[in-house]
């Protein structure tokens, strides 16, 4: 592979049209060819047997050899001779006439053909076409879409039907995880609503000792933490089963808000914010949106120095989030998308997050077809940038 500056060129890319299409002409061409040659082998090989004296040989022996028959005149030999040449002259020029207009009908018709195989190769074609357009058009919020099934029971109807089962089989995994999703959230909130409201009671009885008072403390922030996680857990999962909700929403005042909820911590820690937010509205679920922003803030401020600083600019359907912090290395951000990383720590010990914020991010952004990128800012920091599909308000 011959490089270009430094870099791999690659070879040109032929589709499965084109090169049915060469495939056709190319074959034509070489069954012309084929038959042209046969042609002028049959056409202008000599019918008498190797050897046979021509006709001016024979007569030319028998003047030189005196047999008693009567032998032709010099005048007869040579109008012979004269009638040969003339025939070997017209078989010239007949076989190079011939070789001419084979070159020119082979070339016409391998044109020909490679249009006319183009448009077969098309047709035949067509259906791989409707499945590959169908499962770029598919998503989550779609999947009850299907390939129409007509015409003979050929290969393309049976990858056609294939694809129609898989799609069946994927509407109904989403459909289960979409139910578990929900019931998990009824599950699992209400058992952790009355545990929270018992520790509670248990805190605010006459006569409790202090070392129950602590104790429910302790409990509330287990509780506080483990609903953080089933939260986050929830929202992931339901970041990943796509948007059903398309609404008008600014990032910019999302923004804000995020950076407002944060602004105690913010004067606590001597962070200061440098915020640039130009407005654009994108469409996408309200919700979702607001939690990705929220944990892009939350993580910037969360994983900062004191007296470090926070950037926020948005633009259009664009969010980047940027802070202080240390050093980390293209392999540890890989691994701080995953679920349940945090910070240096693999497991969410402690009193921080829960270590789903970022893979939260990631996940809304995916099902709003953006993208999420982390990369290690100069100095010490991450930087994290957000791109949205478009920005419906330009």
């Amino acid at each position: 592979m011959t490089t270009t500056h430094g870099r791999p060129r690659r070879r040109p890319h032929l589709t499965a049209r084109a090169r049915l299409t060469l495939l056709y002409a190319g074959l034509f061409a070489l069954s012309g060819a084929a038959v042209a040659t046969v042609i002028m082998t049959l056409t202008f090989t000599p019918v008498t047997p190797d050897g046979t004296p021509s006709k001016v040989t024979e007569l030319r022996k028998a003047t030189a050899i005196p047999s008693g028959k009567p032998t032709p005149s010099l005048a007869e030999l040579n109008r012979a001779e004269e009638q040969i040449r003339v025939k070997e002259a017209a078989r010239r020029e007949l076989r190079d006439r011939i070789v001419g207009s084979s070159v020119i009908a082979i070339g016409a018709m391998t044109l020909a053909s490679a249009g006319l195989g183009w448009l077969m190769a098309g047709r035949v074609l067509r259906p791989v076409h409707v499945v590959s357009d169908t499962a770029r058009r598919l998503s989550q919020r779609n999947l009850d879409q299907r390939i129409p099934v007509s015409g003979p029971h050929d290969e393309m109807r049976e990858l056609a039907e294939t694809f129609n089962s898989m799609l069946d089989r994927l509407e109904t995994a989403f459909e289960a995880q979409r139910r578990f999703a929900a019931n998990a959230s009824h599950e699992l909130r209400g058992p952790m609503t009355t545990s929270r409201t018992l520790v509670e009671v248990a805190a605010a009885t006459p006569g409790a000792s202090p070392d129950l008072g602590v104790l429910a403390g302790q409990l509330k922030q287990v509780l506080s933490r483990q609903d953080r996680i089933v939260e986050g857990l929830l929202a992931l999962a339901r970041s990943e089963h796509g948007t059903t909700t398309l609404q008008p929403v600014r990032l910019d005042l999302l923004a804000r808000d995020a950076l407002d909820r944060r602004a105690a911590e913010l004067a606590e820690r001597s962070i200061s914010v440098r915020a640039e937010l130009r407005a654009g509205t994108v469409s996408g679920d309200p919700t979702l949106l607001e939690l990705l922003v929220d944990n892009l803030v939350r993580n910037a401020v969360r994983h900062n120095h004191s007296e470090g600083v926070v950037w926020v600019r948005t633009d259009g359907p664009t969010i980047l989030v940027e802070n202080t912090g240390d050093p980390v290395s293209d392999e540890r951000l890989r691994e701080l998308v995953e679920p349940f990383r945090r910070g240096r720590q693999d497991r969410v010990y402690g009193s921080g997050g829960a270590g789903l914020g970022l893979a939260i991010v990631d996940a809304v952004s995916r099902a709003h077809g953006g993208r999420f990128t982390l990369a290690p800012r100069p100095g010490g920091g991450v930087r994290a940038l957000v791109t949205g599909p478009a920005d419906i308000s330009a």
